[in-house]
């Protein structure tokens, strides 16, 4: 089995924030997406890629022998241009995704439990996200903390770093 080794995302990692994207969206076989080029230039899907690594931006990518296998990343919104995790300015969304080969494998709890490490050293008191009704993925989120934000928006879910 190969070594799983992590990184900080850098500026010249736009590719695998977009991969990621992908991964993260096609989540639910039975619901087919388009493919990566026509996603990740629809407007709900680009605002979290586009002009990747501004202030507010972090991620960490983890590698098999130096191949992607995931990345946990977060990104801060405004009230006027934001996601479906958005709560405020000062709360960033995160975003996640694996490669179905490499799930179940612990990587994506390192991956956001390290990303939670970054958020704290750079001051971020919390990181919300969106969630799908019947994504697996909940579970997970759940494990490392992640609560839902209320009973009215199902899907909202936040990590108190405090």
């Amino acid at each position: 089995m190969p070594t799983i080794s992590t990184r900080l995302a850098s500026a010249a990692d736009l590719t695998l924030v977009q991969q990621t994207l992908y991964l993260a969206l096609s989540w639910d076989p039975a619901d087919p997406i388009p493919p990566i080029d026509r996603l990740i230039a629809h407007p709900e899907v680009a605002r979290y890629h586009e002009g990747w690594m501004r202030p507010g931006d972090a991620g960490v990518i983890a590698e098999a022998d130096e191949a992607f296998v995931g990345m946990a990343y977060y990104r801060l919104f405004t009230a006027d241009n934001h996601g479906h995790g958005y709560i405020d300015p000062d709360t960033p969304e995160l975003a996640i995704g694996m490669d179905p080969g490499h799930r179940g494998q612990g990587i994506g709890t390192r991956l956001m439990t390290e990303l939670a490490d970054v958020a704290r050293t750079a001051g971020v008191e919390r990181i919300s996200l969106s969630v799908s009704s019947g994504n697996p993925a909940a579970r997970l989120y759940e494990r490392v903390g992640y609560q839902y934000a209320s009973e009215h928006d199902p899907e909202l879910m936040v990590l108190d770093l405090g």
